[in-house]
């Protein structure tokens, strides 16, 4: 019972250090985030770059939530978000690279750097790095006390878990139908990825094909948090969540299919088994985007075909950054946006007097998302008018 606590004490500290360092980098960066967002969508490559740094720094069931606000907010629509979505899901599995280096040894350094750091500093921006070190290192410390736990109990788990297998129909399919729902009830590829890593340390997964579907199953399971996020949403955020599943169902079907391939070149790679499902974490979703974003109007009218709706599409932003260049056209777009918030205040204001009425959870939660509505845009016009005020403005 004691082994069963450890493991999973050793899951709460590795889970609470990716949420720490995931809000500590994410404040760090948070007030040139929006602006980025908006202008690197625009393009393809720049949203799929984009996308990989914020994937890296908040890791992909995150940044797809992020997406889904802003979709919601009108501030992108389906066809911009997909890039970055799959940008998203690369830069996890980057941040999963450096969870892989085997730094264990120097996890109480970045624990107590991490937190003097952000108890004594009085610069913001320094506090949220100090929280980022101090979650980096509650998150290898996490995985050490599993890694330990599991250890001496290897011998018993090992015939339980040898079903799982890459190179066989049946195992795999148990592989990833396992790792999809571990992950998608624990909301966190990284954790089942980190999950992973201390079963390979214990000495329970000794080879590459016990751990390939353990893989492909996390990229489904992540998928569960933007499609529970969009519950309630508009039909583009509905449908950049949609966007996610489809797109890690795909690039999971192309790994399935592509399973000779990737279990022959791991090994020519590196010699630590660690080190080789970190590889093909990366390997398998950079296949993915290389394969995929071509297809990304494809991709985009497929979650459209899934996602049907006769309702017409909600109203989309006004703030184009190429509206910047001509400041007058630039003020009447920040005009034309704040009468499309006022539509979003006004409809809240008869869904309260609802609630006054009559309680009703669903009408609650409309209000809640029309107020992240609210808030999305009125960061979005104040940093859009922000950015005409550094240019020229005629008389």
């Amino acid at each position: 019972m004691l082994t069963v606590f450890e493991v999973l004490g050793g899951l709460a500290l590795f889970m609470f250090g990716m949420a720490q360092m995931t809000r500590g980098l994410q404040g760090s960066v948070e007030s040139q985030l929006r602006r980025l967002i908006t202008q690197a969508t625009s393009n393809r490559v720049q949203g799929l770059a984009l996308g990989t740094g914020l994937g890296f720094l908040v890791h992909s069931s995150a940044a797809t939530v992020m997406y889904v606000g802003f979709a919601n907010a009108g501030l992108v629509g389906l066809v911009q978000a997909v890039p970055p979505i799959m940008g998203a899901n690369l830069g996890t599995t980057l941040s999963m690279q450096m969870v892989s280096l085997k730094l264990t040894d120097y996890c109480m350094v970045a624990v107590a750097i991490g937190f003097l750091l952000y108890a004594v500093s009085s610069n913001q921006r320094f506090s949220h790095i100090g929280l980022a070190i101090f979650g980096f290192g509650l998150l290898f410390l996490g995985m050490e006390t599993m890694s330990s736990a599991i250890g001496e109990h290897r011998a018993a788990l090992a015939p339980h878990l040898a079903r799982i297998d890459g190179t066989t129909v049946s195992g795999m399919l148990i592989g990833v139908a396992l790792s999809a729902l571990i992950t998608g009830i624990i909301q966190s590829s990284g954790a089942t990825i980190g999950m992973c890593f201390a079963l390979i340390e214990s000495g329970v997964f000794t080879s590459l094909p016990q751990v390939y579907p353990i893989v492909l199953g996390a990229h489904i399971g992540t998928c569960m948090t933007g499609l529970l996020g969009s519950i309630g949403t508009n039909i583009v955020a509905r449908r950049v969540a949609g966007t996610h599943l489809m797109f890690n169902l795909l690039n999971v079907t192309m790994a399935i299919v592509a399973a000779p391939f990737f279990l022959w070149l791991m090994p020519k790679l590196s010699g630590d088994l660690l080190r080789q499902t970190a590889n093909l974490h990366t390997a398998v979703m950079l296949t993915a985007c290389i394969l995929f974003l071509p297809f990304v109007n494809q991709l985009s009218r497929l979650t459209e075909f899934f996602w049907r709706t006769s309702d017409p599409l909600p109203e989309s932003s006004h703030l184009d950054q190429a509206l910047l260049k001509r400041p007058e056209t630039a003020l009447s777009a920040v005009i034309h946006e704040l009468q499309r918030v006022s539509r979003t205040c006004h409809d809240s204001l008869k869904l309260n007097r609802e609630l006054f009425l009559q309680p009703n959870p669903r009408v609650e939660k409309k209000i809640r998302l029309n107020e992240q509505v609210i808030n999305a845009i009125k960061r979005s016009v104040r940093e859009f008018l922000m950015a005409m005020t550094e240019r020229y403005l005629s008389r």
